[in-house]
């Protein structure tokens, strides 16, 4: 039987639910929603069939029908996506439609519809064993991007030592014992999802791999790093926050994310180097770790010397330097400086992110940023474990 959402509210949650949304009603054959469309409303279906199709290498294949109390849409809707499946009315169809804002914030307020949605999400993605959530969502790859793919050359970038822009991402407490393994496999899903639209159009040209609970990511040098570091900063943040806002808490990311530059070595059996290396001990840096979970942030930016110098420091119009404050790293064999940005993506923060008061933040995290670097530096030995004295080891 599927899942009805509409019945799965309580009485104020669909009082509230039918206050702000309108109804509508389509005749049979109609297009309820199209595939490429902004996604700017979902729909709660009333009366009526509708059908769900998706194009694939060319035709339209039937991936899903959705019938009365069914919610459609607000996955692509909440991500603020394009459709990426059409709708048509199977017979003549009655629905509530709610716009893609009014929806967020009927979320907000009724955190439990959190995890109907949620739960909704997860069923239609288990529903369907060919790679595609019922209404038209991949998982992964369609039909015809993996048709692509066993067709092309499996050999990876070939990298012989030129200086790529290294991201690495981690989330927060991964394997708390809190989640579950669906929450895992959302954060997983919804991480890289959310990657590939920071980086918009410059994804295709990267190198990416699951790390289990990050992504390592590498653009190759054709790529500047001034372009990743600027759609880092201004389309990542946002994404988060709206992630936080569609899912429960456990399966809510708080994301460590850094940035370094340096020669990169790529073959069949994968990339490796250096500035990997520096890149693991920058995002795993005591000294972030202790910040985010003393300031209560939930993304941490943590860049290198050089990446601040050169893509930070003189940016001007697209990234405020004076939101990053430099920081002491110790970790492991690694000791040098590097620069922290530390936002916050709480579910509770509603509409486009905005700077917190100036004065404020800056003083909440240089001063946590300080009092941590002091305490990390007190607690760290003298020497490492091999019995060396500090330096940089890269």
């Amino acid at each position: 039987m599927k899942k009805n959402f509409f019945n799965s509210l309580a009485p104020p949650e669909s009082e509230a639910f039918t206050a702000v949304a309108v109804e509508k009603s389509f005749p049979r054959g109609s297009r309820l929603m199209s595939e490429g469309d902004e996604a700017n409303y979902v729909m709660v279906i009333r009366s009526g069939w509708t059908r769900i199709t998706v194009r694939d290498d060319g035709r339209e294949r039937v991936v899903a029908e959705r019938g009365p109390g069914q919610l459609v849409g607000e996955r692509a809707a909440l991500r603020r996506n394009v459709r990426s499946a059409t709708v048509t009315a199977l017979d003549d169809v009655t629905v509530l439609v709610m716009k893609t804002v009014d929806f967020a914030s009927f979320i907000d307020a009724h955190q439990r519809v959190l995890e109907v949605v949620e739960n909704q999400i997860y069923d239609r993605l288990l529903e369907n064993p060919e790679g595609y959530a019922q209404d038209g969502w991949p998982v992964a790859l369609s039909r015809a991007e993996v048709s692509r793919a066993s067709q092309a050359d499996p050999q990876p970038q070939s990298l012989e030592g030129e200086n790529c822009t290294v991201l690495l991402t981690d989330v927060v407490g991964f394997g708390a014992l809190h989640r579950t393994d669906h929450d895992r496999r959302i954060i997983r899903r919804e991480g890289l999802a959310m990657m590939q639209e920071t980086l918009g159009p410059l994804w295709e040209a990267c190198i990416s791999q699951d790390r289990g609970d990050g992504l390592l990511i590498i653009a190759p040098p054709q790529i500047p790093t001034v372009r990743i570091i600027e759609r880092v900063n201004r389309e990542l943040p946002d994404r988060l926050r709206l992630h936080n806002r569609t899912y429960s808490e456990s399966a809510r990311i708080h994301l460590r994310i850094a940035a370094h530059v340096g020669p990169v070595l790529a073959d069949h059996l994968g990339v490796t180097g250096e500035t990997i290396i520096r890149a693991a001990r920058l995002v795993e840096a005591p000294v972030l770790k202790e910040t985010m979970a003393d300031t209560g942030t939930g993304l941490g930016i943590i860049v290198s010397e050089f990446v601040y110098e050169i893509a930070i420091e003189h940016i001007g119009n697209f990234i405020d330097a004076a939101e990053y404050t430099k920081v002491d790293v110790s970790n492991k064999e690694f000791r040098g400086s590097a620069w922290v940005r530390l936002m916050n993506v709480s579910p509770l923060v509603c509409g486009p992110l905005r700077r917190l008061s100036g004065r404020i933040r800056r003083r909440t995290a240089a001063t946590v940023v300080t009092e941590t670097v002091d305490r990390v530096l007190a607690a760290t030995p003298a020497t490492t474990g091999d019995g060396r004295g500090p330096g940089r080891h890269a």
